[in-house]
């Protein structure tokens, strides 16, 4: 949880009752492909005005669950481990065929987005975007217990040379060394499937994470090797219209999926949550609220998914729209930060809105293509002025017809 999920639960008075639960990341210790592992580089944010906090998912619901229950006990009743089976005008229809009533609503159930797929069918303006997944990744989470001297208040980070693994580890407790790590492998490894070789594991872990392996007893990766893996969400937004007249509106997961890569998923759904809020407390009538923040969520939604899916592709073009643009952003944002912002991931995670962050960015591309164009231009103008003042001379125009005579001599000697 970062600056967007902090506020946003902070506006609607649930944040103490989730920070309790959360563990504080202060910053991170990398080590690069290959590196040994007393040679990780670690950082501590110093200038950042939020500290990162880390919790668990089924342990935020539950910090939610308890917040709703003290707080609203009258107001809110709870179903558990059912499923929507349909929306229709005036009711939500369970699988177990109990009909819902109410005044409002809310489209919240992530990826299965049943309630997105109703309103979908009703073509009033209703869609949703899918996009194939071509970076395809699985994981497997890993406990890890970490020694007393290493740090429990930073992210580790480490890949392989070959670029088969990622392992990313937060910490799953507040003052403790206990760990929760995900291994991330593409989805044809061999360690990806069920019932997985633990002693190819093994192996795996103590060429590529030496730094880590000791920390991983034996019956814990035969447990890891065991249990199936888990995919990654692919990438989906709904748009243009989140909302169906003044009872039905769709948030969170259920309208922009992305891959967890950057925390941005649950940040932006908080978002949502408090926007909502502030929507529907700034108007009697539920469809000009609902209006309303549709037209304030669903740019941000599409604006989102597709910014994060540019940090997700794979192999060339990855590197044009990731690498390459962090580089560009890290040497133009030091040489002039108050004229270009810093790279998309931290821009993402300031102040701001996300279609204000593709705006940025864009009009970055723009004026660096132009410096650098301008630069070329300069340095091809000089080099040719150059060149031809040099051959103005009797003595230089000697000297290159010596070097093109010994240019062609060498060339006939090749042949």
């Amino acid at each position: 949880l970062g600056a967007r999920g902090q506020r946003s639960l902070a506006a609607l008075g649930a944040w103490d009752d989730v920070e309790r639960y959360c563990a504080a990341v202060v910053g991170r210790k990398d080590w690069a492909p290959g590196a040994g592992p007393d040679e990780g580089a670690e950082r501590i944010f110093t200038d950042r005005p939020y500290t990162t906090q880390v919790i668990a998912r089924d342990r935020l619901a539950g910090a939610l669950y308890r917040h709703a229950l003290e707080n609203y006990p009258d107001a809110i009743s709870f179903r558990h481990g059912v499923d929507v089976d349909d929306v229709t005008e005036s009711a939500v229809v369970l699988a177990t065929g109990e009909e819902l009533r109410g005044d409002l609503v809310v489209g919240a159930d992530g990826t299965a987005r049943t309630v997105a797929m109703a309103l979908e069918d009703t073509g009033r303006g209703t869609r949703i975007t899918r996009y194939a997944d071509d970076n395809e990744r699985i994981f497997k989470t890993v406990p890890l217990k970490l020694p007393a001297d290493w740090r429990g208040d930073i992210n580790y980070s480490a890949r392989s040379v070959d670029g088969r693994l990622n392992f990313d580890a937060l910490p799953a407790a507040k003052g403790t060394n206990e760990y929760c790590a995900v291994l991330l492998l593409k989805a044809d490894d061999a360690l990806a499937r069920e019932d997985a070789d633990a002693g190819e594991l093994r192996a795996l872990l103590d060429k590529e994470l030496p730094q880590f392996s000791p920390h991983v007893d034996d019956a814990t990766l035969r447990a890891v090797a065991k249990k199936p893996s888990s995919r990654l969400p692919g990438f989906r937004f709904v748009g243009p219209k989140l909302h169906r007249g003044a009872n039905v509106v769709l948030l969170g997961d259920a309208i922009h999926t992305v891959k967890p890569y950057f925390g941005l998923g649950a940040n932006a759904a908080f978002e949502d949550v408090a926007e909502l809020d502030a929507a529907l407390s700034g108007t009697a009538r539920g469809s000009v609220a609902l209006a309303a923040f549709s037209a304030k969520r669903g740019p941000e939604a599409k604006a989102l998914v597709q910014i994060s899916r540019g940090l997700d592709r794979p192999g060339v073009l990855g590197f044009v729209t990731f690498i390459l643009p962090i580089i560009l952003d890290s040497v133009f944002h030091a040489a002039l930060p108050k004229v270009f912002g810093p790279n998309v991931i931290a821009s993402l995670q300031q102040d701001g809105t996300f279609v204000d962050v593709r705006r940025r960015k864009r009009r970055d591309r723009l004026l660096q293509a132009g410096v650098i164009g301008s630069c070329l231009a300069a340095a091809g103008f000089a080099a040719k002025f150059a060149i031809g003042h040099a051959l103005a001379t009797p003595l230089a125009r000697k000297r290159a017809l010596v070097a093109a005579g010994a240019a062609a001599l060498a060339v006939a000697a090749a042949k």
